[in-house]
């Protein structure tokens, strides 16, 4: 048996208890620990990313460009499915924020990265972005963006995953001396 079991959000520890009801049963419950966001690669001001092998991806980003042509917006709407590390920080760099749509994500690491560098994040309201984006009410897309990279440096960035997962595991290691 395991001494601890990991998950990455709130979300994803109630799909475990709903997916091992009998484990749930016997009151074994996972532990949340956040992957970390390396907020020190993205810069100051002065999202990409998609499984073409999934059908349900395929469709989804052409329902979007359908809604785009239909609403008269393709002409102002980039849909990029992939993208180097330094593409995806430059595009972050000098977008105003980050619209965020999969539904019931498990954790989503783009809202992360779009808040620590200083971006503002709009989401679906399920899943791990419940947990990970702070919600506020509309403000100067800079105060949100400020706020929102205070955020993952409290609550996500390596040195709070570090900090956690050494807690996680002196709590292991002290159950094991007894």
């Amino acid at each position: 048996m395991a001494d601890v079991i990991l998950v990455n959000s709130k979300f994803t520890a109630n799909t475990f208890a709903d997916t091992f009801k009998k484990l749930h049963a016997r009151g074994i419950r996972p532990v949340v620990l956040y992957p970390a966001v390396n907020v020190y690669q993205f810069d100051k001001p002065h999202s990409c990313g998609c499984d073409k092998l999934l059908r349900e991806n395929v469709e989804y980003l052409e329902e979007l460009k359908s809604l785009a042509e239909r609403n008269g917006m393709s002409d102002r709407v980039n849909f990029i499915t992939s993208c180097s590390t330094t593409e995806r920080n430059a595009l972050l760099s000098e977008c105003l924020c980050v619209l965020y749509t999969p539904k019931d994500e498990h954790f989503g690491i783009v809202p992360l990265e779009a808040m620590a560098a200083y971006k503002p994040v709009s989401a679906c309201d399920s899943g791990g972005p419940v947990e990970t984006i702070k919600n506020e009410e509309p403000q100067m897309a800079k105060n949100m963006g400020e706020n929102a990279r205070q955020h993952v440096m409290e609550s996500f960035s390596t040195k709070s995953f570090c900090q956690h997962l050494n807690r996680l595991l002196a709590y292991v290691a002290r159950g094991k001396e007894d």
